[in-house]
């Protein structure tokens, strides 16, 4: 974070679950930036089922500290991107790439995406 800010002037610090403590919360707010960090676990019994009934509810941010304003917006984004690279590496074939050149590497994916977004509209049809 910090020799990130030293190049570029942002407000959010996006990361996940491994980033869960209190201290790097602290740091990121005197950097003067807004921290959206995964909730960890870590061994508690009580948060997992917290977790789980946050998944089926979709009321993530009453449990995780989160305001319900740009924070949710912002966290949502991030799980689709997380989601759509998943899809990519391990369902489309984008995981290895065997091909050199910006230009193969760029279809590629181009093409891994258009077969995401034909999955997705076909999951909506049925």
């Amino acid at each position: 974070m910090q020799e990130t800010s030293k190049r570029v002037n942002y407000f959010y610090d996006l990361q996940d679950a491994g980033y869960d403590a209190d201290i790097i919360r602290e740091f990121s707010k005197q950097l003067g930036h807004k921290p959206i960090i995964d909730i960890n676990p870590k061994n508690s019994q009580v948060l997992k089922e917290k977790i789980e009934l946050i998944k089926h509810e979709k009321e993530s941010f009453k449990f995780i500290n989160l305001h319900q304003n740009l924070d949710e917006e912002h966290y949502n984004q991030r799980s689709m991107v997380k989601l759509v690279n998943k899809y990519l590496k391990d369902d489309f074939g984008c995981n290895t790439i065997y091909y050199q050149g910006a230009i193969k590497v760029a279809s590629v994916l181009a093409f891994g995406i258009l077969s995401i977004c034909i999955h997705q509209s076909l999951k909506l049809v049925t």
